[in-house]
């Protein structure tokens, strides 16, 4: 019972500081001053109407579709400068629109026309979010323009997956890289980090891997590895724009289901990776509910009320006045990734896997295939809760399909052992 007792106790302290620590950031940052960020979102101008609105980089691969439709809107969010308290910013999060039917009202024609001088503007609230992103935005801004922060955004992303790639090889996880790099491919990482939006769920997965990669193989039971995935789900609630989330929870989640693979302790497998679910998910929902209660104390707005409408809506089985069902959500998503390309990227590694070593295929415990099942169906699981999001925006949410992907291929590696030198694959092929 203490040891419950000391585990609850240590779950609420982190979750409370990690509340305290993301309004103490968010303050810190609307307090600098927006001038130089006004002129380098005036800069960035002729990159967004280069690109219009959602461009996909290869036609009828959706893919490939950039975002600048929240690139634009977060760029709003961040150059925002109204005459309410520091407090009231940081908490409403106010953005400048128009009333005004000579300007189409979207985030990028209304970006350019606030920056451009148009009068009319007004000032709207998205107080349900905590916007988490603008703690790197706003300070990159004051340097540089919208195609600088996207380039260094895709090198800090590169850097993160060779670190975890080198990580692997040292942990002597060498082929789980190949499972990396395919659901890299079918993810499309290459448009990943051609837009804000999309970046920061995955550089979230990607430094939450390396903290997993980094973790004693005495240790892969570890309270302290539960505290990583409720830390994980808080950093995903307060960073991203709900893109992808479940992207966070999946991959570094499979990660610790083959270092444990390779320890003692394989009888607490199943109940372990439902353990650290369950903790991603508080750390996801609490952080968000701390918002919605903080600013409808703060402010004069029942953002509590607005964010379970949303919610529910988001949950909900219509949109755009047509009945939709589980299984055309999944369809949506599946054909996005059902690409040759992609399809290419994962059968070349599924049969790279099978090919090495040789021999007969092991034969998985219960546990170890009940939790790797658990894995590879959990963006199914999401889509059909989350219903009206994942059908309309399946451009971008079908990167939880990854997660699949990923699950699938190091559970192929399992089969045949996760420690295999890569000489001896060489001799394989």
């Amino acid at each position: 019972m203490d040891r419950v007792w000391s585990r609850l106790k240590k779950t609420a302290v982190t979750l409370g500081a990690g509340g305290c620590i993301g309004f103490l950031l968010i303050f810190l940052v609307y307090m600098l001053p927006v001038d130089r960020m006004r002129a380098n979102a005036a800069a960035s101008l002729e990159l967004f109407d280069k690109w219009d609105w959602n461009p996909q980089i290869i036609s009828g691969y959706d893919a490939t579709t950039v975002d600048t439709y929240t690139d634009a809107w977060m760029m709003r969010i961040a150059i925002y400068d109204g005459d309410e308290s520091v407090l009231q910013k940081c908490m409403s999060n106010f953005y400048y629109g128009y009333n005004n039917m000579e300007i189409a009202n979207g985030p990028c024609e209304s970006l350019a026309a606030y920056v451009n001088g148009v009068q009319g503007y007004q000032s709207y609230s998205y107080g349900r979010y905590w916007h988490g992103y603008l703690v790197i935005l706003k300070p990159l801004l004051l340097f540089f323009d919208y195609g600088d922060i996207i380039g260094i955004l895709k090198y800090v992303q590169l850097a993160l997956v060779v670190f975890c790639c080198v990580l692997m090889d040292r942990k002597k996880l060498t082929r789980c890289i190949p499972c990396l790099l395919a659901m890299l491919a079918c993810i499309e990482s290459a448009t990943i980090g051609m837009s804000m939006q999309f970046s920061w769920v995955f550089l979230i997965a990607m430094i939450s891997v390396i903290c997993c990669l980094r973790i004693k193989d005495t240790d892969y039971y570890a309270f302290s590895v539960e505290l990583l995935f409720l830390i994980t789900g808080m950093c995903t609630g307060y960073m991203d724009f709900l893109t992808y989330p479940l992207f966070t929870l999946g991959v570094p989640l499979t990660v610790m289901l083959v270092q444990r693979g390779t320890a003692a302790g394989k009888g607490k497998l199943f109940a372990a990776t439902l353990l650290d679910s369950a903790y991603w998910a508080l750390g996801y929902l609490g952080v968000w509910f701390i918002k919605w209660v903080l600013c409808t104390v703060i402010t004069d707005e029942n953002v509590i009320s607005d964010a379970l409408y949303t919610v529910m809506y988001r949950m909900s089985d219509g949109t755009l006045e047509e009945e939709i069902g589980v299984w055309d959500i999944w369809k949506e998503n599946l054909f996005v990734i059902g690409k040759w390309p992609y399809l290419l990227a994962f059968v070349c590694a599924a049969a790279w896997l099978l090919l090495a070593g040789g021999g007969k295929l092991s034969r998985p415990s219960v546990k170890t295939t009940l939790s790797y099942l658990f894995v590879i169906l959990l963006p199914f699981v999401w889509y059909a809760c989350v219903r009206q999001h994942s059908y309309v925006h399946s451009f971008m949410v079908f990167r939880d399909l990854g997660i699949s992907v990923f699950g699938t291929l190091c559970f192929l590696m399992q089969l045949r052992g996760s420690t295999t030198p890569v000489n001896e694959v060489k001799k394989v092929l």
